[in-house]
């Protein structure tokens, strides 16, 4: 994995803007929205699987943050790596760009593979077990994630900072990554019910506080090669005075062979 910052007199990232400012000019992302001078903004990029993955955000001519994406090649998934050596395996890790550190949610993403799948607390412990990854979306910096410990946290997040949808973080935490919640559709699936993609929150250990939101997909899901919408839980108390995003779209983009997972409409919180 290579992984570069901002330097935007690389080809290469300039490459990647001109990418990223075609798929918004030109998908269905846009719709509604016209351009008052609205830029992009690279984060950090990596190499995996032969493509470029890359953190960036869209900014209107105000100077206000309103798309936050990740863009990653369909390369990824059609040959999927194995374990990295980021937190908790991560095969990237890719700080977003300063204006969105500052003034939205998001800090950075980690994206793990999984090609032998995970374990799931719900009603069907093998729902998880498909060749998928775990793009996370973390509010604190990369420094933080590493020191988080694992073990077993039997105490509850208080209810107005848990979702409405959502039951209470799992009573594990992974260490470098925190405990994990799903919501009460995806507990109560069975077998039956063929699992694509899904809406995954994290807790810190102490459960105070939610630190990442996680789009969950399946590598069958993203050799499809078709759009994917997914919910945006928020809690009625954040815990941080910040902007938050209120939808999410992971937009297939036919020309670069590649996705943008995008989140958007983002509202102050606290």
């Amino acid at each position: 994995m290579k992984t570069n910052t901002n330097p935007l007199g690389k080809r290469s990232n300039l490459s990647l803007v001109a990418l990223i400012a075609v798929a918004v000019a030109c998908t269905h992302m846009a719709r509604g929205e016209p351009d008052n001078g609205d830029k992009i903004i690279i984060g950090e990029t990596a190499e995996i699987a032969g493509g470029t993955a890359a953190t960036w955000a869209r900014v209107n001519g105000g100077g206000k943050v309103i798309w936050v994406g990740l863009t990653i090649p369909v390369s990824m998934a059609e040959n999927m790596p194995p374990r990295g050596t980021g937190p908790a395996g991560a095969i990237a890790v890719l700080n977003f760009p300063a204006i969105v550190q500052e003034t939205t949610y998001f800090n950075h993403a980690e994206i793990h593979s999984n090609p032998g799948g995970h374990g799931h607390g719900g009603l069907d412990p093998h729902r998880y077990e498909a060749p998928h990854f775990d793009f996370h979306f973390y509010n604190i910096p990369v420094a933080d994630v590493r020191a988080i410990p694992g073990g077993m946290f039997l105490v509850d997040t208080p209810a107005e900072r848990v979702p409405e949808g959502y039951g209470q973080p799992e009573p594990r935490s992974v260490p470098q990554m925190g405990r994990h919640c799903s919501s009460l559709a995806e507990r109560a699936a069975t077998e039956e019910d063929h699992w694509l993609y899904t809406m995954i929150l994290g807790f810190l250990p102490d459960a105070s506080y939610m630190h990442f939101l996680e789009p969950m997909i399946t590598r069958e899901a993203l050799l499809l090669r078709k759009n994917i919408t997914l919910p945006v839980p928020m809690p009625a108390v954040l815990g941080r005075e910040t902007n938050y995003p209120t939808e999410c779209e992971v937009h297939y983009d036919k020309d670069a062979d590649a996705y943008h997972i995008v989140f958007k409409g983002f509202e102050p919180t606290e």
